[in-house]
Parts: C-alpha cells; sequence; structure tokens
C-alpha cells in the first residue's frame, strides 16, 4: 500500500523543524491571509524541476506551527483554481486538506512536468517571463536561454546540421573522409554504394547545401572530419584543468591554482585522446595483481572518463546561444566533474539517468557520424544506443567506487563522480600487501574492501556491487581458506569479518544451517539491510531496482527500506506516493 501525503506528513515536518527552513523539493508558505501571489512561482518551480511538496497552514515564524486564522477549506479551493486555470500546462496533482497537530494544513505534491511539454509557465506572463526553477530553498525565474531549451524539447534541433557558411570541402581532412567513406560503402545497404563521395557525405549529414546552392560542411562534419573544427568554432572544444583543492579558486601557498591546465581541440576523436592523455597523467594509479600479471588502476577508470565525455560532446546544445561554452572537465583531488550546456534533451528525466538505456538525441546528425568515426583505437567514438551511462554505472560498480551524481537544470548538465572509492589507491596497496594476496580476483577485492570500510561483507553485499551471486560465493569461501576472513552465520545468510591479524591461520567453526543459533535472524536481517545500503550506494536507488538486484520480493525489499529509513540509515528524496522517489546514504 502506497503511503499518502497524510501519512508523511509528521516526518515532512520534522525535518523541517529540525532544519529551520524549506528545502529545495518542500516549501512552506503560512496563507493565514489567503493564498500567497508566489504560490503560482513555486508550481512553476516544483513542475520544471524533479517535483516537490507545498504546504500551506504552516508559519516558518514560529517553528512551522499550524498558522493563526488560516482557512483550510477556502485555500484549497484557491490552490486548485490556481493549478488548474492560471498554469500552462494546468496542474492536474491533487489538492489536499491534511490533519496535523489538531489543525488542518493544505497540501500538493507536484509531480515533475514531462520534458516534452515545458515549461510550466504562469499562463498570463506566458512562457519567457512567467517560467520558474528551484534554487536552494526558493525560486527564480528561468532565463531566456533556460526558457528556448525546454521549448526545443518540443521537437527535434538542427543546430548539428547547420551549413558552416565560412567553410569549403577543401576545410575536411582528406584521410579521415577517406576512411568514413570505404566505412559507409562497406555497409550492406545500397544508400552510399551506387553515389559520388559528395552525395553520400551529404547523406550522412557532413555536407548540406547553402541558401545560394553550394555544398559546404555542416557543423557536424566539420566537428568529426574537419582539419581544425576552431577555426570556424573557437569555443567548441574541451577544457580540462587539475585543480590543487577541493573549489574553484583554491591555490597552493605558492599561489599555483592549476596542477594542470589543457586545452584539448581538434576533431572529436582528436579532443578524446587529448581528454585522457591530460586525465592519466593527472590521476594517481596502483597496482592490482592477477595471478601472475598485474594491472595499473587510476583514480577514475578511464573508460568512464571517456564515456562521459562523449556523453557531454555528443548531446550538448549546440545552438547559437552556447556555442560561445566549451565542455569543462575538472579534477579534483576529491571529485571529477564533467560540464555541459544545455539541458537533457526529449522524454529523459534525471531518475532515469544510469538505470535505463534511453536514446534520445538531439544532436541527430552528429549523432549518426561518431558511430561511424573510429577513435584512436579504432572502435566508434559513440555506439548511440543509449547505454554510455549504465556502462558508467556498471564499470563504477566493478571498480568498487560510488556512483555519480547528476546536477541538471534547463541550461546545464554537470556530472559529479566522487572519488569515494572502497578501491582507492590505499586500499589496493593493503590488499597487495596481505600474505596471500597474489591470486585475488576482482570479486575479492571488492569483498575485502567491504570488510575494511564497513567491518563484514555478505554475499548480497557483494551482489549490490553487480557480483553475480555464485561468484560472490565462491569468493568469500576462498577468502575463508586463505585465512583472511572468518565466516558467521549459516549458508543462506553468513556474513563475513576479516581475521585480526591476517598473518595467523585460524581454525574458524562455522555454524551449519540447520543449527539453532541465537540472533541468526537477526544477523540475516542485519546482513539484508546492509546489502540494501549497498545496494543504493553501488547506484540501485528505488525499490524495484534494489529487490531485483539482490534478488529480494518487493515486499521484503520494502520491509528492509522502511526499517533503515525508520533508523535514519537512508534517507527518502520525495514522500512515498511520489513516482520519483528514490532513497539516499544521509553521508552521500
Amino acid at each position: 500500500m502506497v503511503e499518502s501525503l497524510q501519512d508523511v506528513l509528521p516526518t515532512l515536518i520534522r525535518r523541517l523543524r529540525r532544519l529551520g527552513t524549506d528545502t529545495v523539493k518542500l516549501e512552506v508558505k503560512s496563507a493565514a491571509g489567503g493564498l500567497p501571489k508566489s504560490t503560482s512561482e513555486t508550481l512553476s518551480a516544483f513542475a520544471n524541476g524533479d517535483g516537490g511538496v507545498l504546504l500551506l497552514g504552516l508559519d516558518e515564524a514560529t517553528g512551522f506551527l499550524p498558522a493563526p486564522g488560516f482557512d483550510a477549506q477556502r485555500i484549497a479551493d484557491a490552490l486548485a483554481r490556481v493549478c488548474h486555470e492560471d498554469m500552462e500546462p494546468p496542474i492536474r496533482d491533487d489538492v489536499e486538506i491534511l490533519e496535523f497537530e489538531d489543525a488542518l494544513v493544505v497540501g500538493i505534491d507536484v509531480s515533475p512536468l514531462d520534458p516534452t511539454r515545458g515549461p510550466s509557465h504562469l499562463k498570463r506572463k506566458g512562457a519567457y517571463e512567467g517560467s520558474f526553477i528551484r534554487g536552494g530553498d526558493g525560486d527564480r525565474r528561468l532565463t531566456a536561454y533556460e526558457v528556448t531549451q525546454l521549448l526545443a524539447n518540443h521537437g527535434q534541433p538542427r543546430d548539428d546540421a547547420e551549413i558552416v557558411s565560412q567553410a569549403t570541402i577543401d576545410d575536411l581532412q582528406g584521410a579521415r573522409v577517406a576512411a568514413l567513406l570505404a566505412r559507409l560503402r562497406a555497409k550492406p545497404t545500397r544508400a552510399f554504394a551506387d553515389v559520388d563521395d559528395e552525395r553520400a557525405l551529404i547523406r550522412i549529414g557532413a555536407l548540406g547545401v547553402d541558401s545560394r546552392g553550394v555544398v559546404r560542411p555542416t557543423l557536424a562534419g566539420i566537428l568529426c572530419l574537419g582539419a581544425y573544427p576552431q577555426q570556424f568554432a573557437p569555443q567548441l572544444f574541451i577544457s580540462f584543468v587539475a585543480l590543487p583543492g577541493s573549489q574553484l579558486g583554491d591555490s597552493l601557498d605558492d599561489g599555483t591554482r592549476f596542477l594542470d591546465n589543457v586545452t584539448c581541440d581538434g576533431t572529436i576523436p582528436e579532443i578524446l585522446e587529448t581528454l585522457i592523455a591530460a586525465a592519466r597523467r593527472n590521476m594517481r594509479t596502483a597496482a592490482v595483481i592477477h595471478g601472475r600479471g598485474r594491472e595499473d588502476r587510476y583514480d577514475y577508470p578511464t573508460e568512464v572518463i571517456r564515456e562521459l565525455v562523449v556523453n557531454a560532446l555528443l548531446h550538448r546544445d549546440y545552438s547559437a546561444g552556447s556555442r560561445g561554452t566549451q565542455v569543462q572537465v575538472e579534477l579534483f583531488p576529491d571529485r571529477l566533474v564533467v560540464k555541459s550546456p544545455g539541458g537533457l534533451y526529449g522524454n529523459v528525466v534525471p531518475s532515469q539517468l544510469g538505470v535505463e538505456e534511453i536514446s534520445s538525441t538531439r544532436n541527430a546528425f552528429l549523432a549518426k557520424l561518431l558511430a561511424e568515426i573510429p577513435d584512436s583505437e579504432g572502435m566508434p567514438v559513440s555506439e548511440n544506443r543509449g547505454s554510455g551511462l549504465p556502462r558508467v554505472m556498471t564499470r563504477l560498480r566493478r571498480a568498487g567506487m560510488t556512483p555519480p551524481t547528476f546536477d541538471i537544470s534547463p541550461g546545464h548538465v554537470h556530472v559529479t563522480v566522487p572519488q569515494h572509492a572502497l578501491l582507492d589507491p590505499p586500499t589496493v596497496e593493503w590488499i597487495a600487501a596481505l600474505p596471500t594476496a597474489p591470486g585475488l580476483t576482482n570479486e575479492q577485492h571488492i569483498a575485502l574492501a567491504q570488510m575494511r570500510s564497513t567491518g563484514t561483507v555478505s554475499n548480497e553485499m557483494l551482489r549490490a556491487w553487480g557480483v553475480d551471486s555464485h561468484a560472490a560465493t565462491v569468493a568469500l569461501r576462498d577468502l575463508v581458506d586463505r585465512g583472511l576472513a572468518l565466516k558467521f552465520g549459516g549458508r543462506r545468510y553468513a556474513t563475513y569479518e576479516l581475521v585480526d591479524d591476517p598473518e595467523r591461520r585460524l581454525d574458524v567453526r562455522v555454524i551449519a544451517s540447520g543449527e539453532h543459533r541465537p540472533g541468526v535472524r537477526a544477523r540475516r536481517i542485519e546482513s539484508e539491510l546492509q546489502a540494501v545500503i549497498e545496494c543504493v550506494r553501488a547506484g540501485s536507488t528505488t525499490v524495484g531496482t534494489i529487490g531485483e538486484q539482490l534478488g529480494l520480493s518487493y515486499a521484503t525489499t520494502t520491509r528492509r527500506v522502511n526499517t533503515l529509513l525508520a533508523q535514519g540509515r537512508l534517507l527518502p528524496t520525495a514522500p512515498p506516493h511520489s513516482r520519483n522517489r528514490t532513497f539516499v546514504i544521509p553521508d552521500q
């Protein structure tokens, strides 16, 4: 049974009283003297963002106590009229009269607007003057650029197909063009086999015909095949900076503000090659032993950096309003940040990023070309299948790292990968120093790191990081055989802890699964609770995805999540009945 806004009202208000202020997802207004004029702005802001709850009838000045003189029925009717008559498109979420502390309040849980119908705005002011977004604990008017971005979702942008009026076919690099044509003509389709080079390049979107009938490169063609694309689009490069502090502007004692500062230009494949080289140069490495071989692990897997950058270049806004802004990659001591101009395109919502394979392409011609243009290793730059971010999540889980966070607005997408890694270089070095470390598998590296950081590990906890259940069982059993771990509990609900002294082999009596041992059920439940936490940490943040990852029923997963919520070990991002409800760990 899904909880209502009435069910979660006490929890929401307890949080307000603890914080002493509104939040990005929760707004409170007294409304004792009538419906505030700013109500429509808040409705617009919630609908244009991730949604949120508006509560009327509580007074912030008195610590969110019920407001004297509040007329719940009158305010509920007024709020419903605003939602249905003053907003474009109308807001259809239910307006509710709620009971709280022997008084009545009015609430509405505003759902995010379908991205293809935005922006939500005040009808009388129009989209450019009446559209808002949440900023901190308040509302701000969207800029003209941000409104234009939301309106662009109503159709298919063609900025990447724009003719570069100053360029000619001679500004394309001959070898790159020849390699592309050879690849196209090797396809089973006859679309490129029976036409000349010029017509083939027009069909793939690398060339176009201008208003005078002259064939010239498109923006997509210049970016993929140009001799030097920045001759015509100077800001369409990537800036990479390695920073010494936790914030932009921090400097070393000698005044150094950048440990490295690289302009990555050229074609998109050349940009990628330069960027990856700069990132590797500025990251730490640690050796992971595999049998008789070794692998160098960087602070961040280079595959992750590449996918995030390709995603930024492919899906950024190339309209005139943002063509002066480059993609930025910032490497801090504790995080990696990739920033690109333009919001999400199409019907993609933030909660879907990295969870589902979604193919909604703002730049269709560029996507087509990047699926055919090889990178420095001879592979297509982009598969154009919507699999980039899910692959990032999978790769980070395999590396035992925290999943990325997304800062999404109508005008930008910022992706941050924290360096909260289980397998950070010090942990990798600790594992390598263990007396029986040679031959350990990746699954065992993750298990040892979890035991070192949380004190325990279980089969479910490993599954939360993408490890197959059978592989997890084999890995944990071998750690016991090597004298690195102790096993507690039965076969099904076993947990594992590090041996105090890994150099001393201990004879450990394992409780058989059929034995009755006090606390075994409690240990099983705690194991499942910890597994849910690890699942959220690894990027599965809904009841459905957690249950699927751990092999738990929906009912069991819901019970475990509710227990963690009650204990404060998990926090919800929205009320239980919201379709965008996910869970986060308090320290994240």
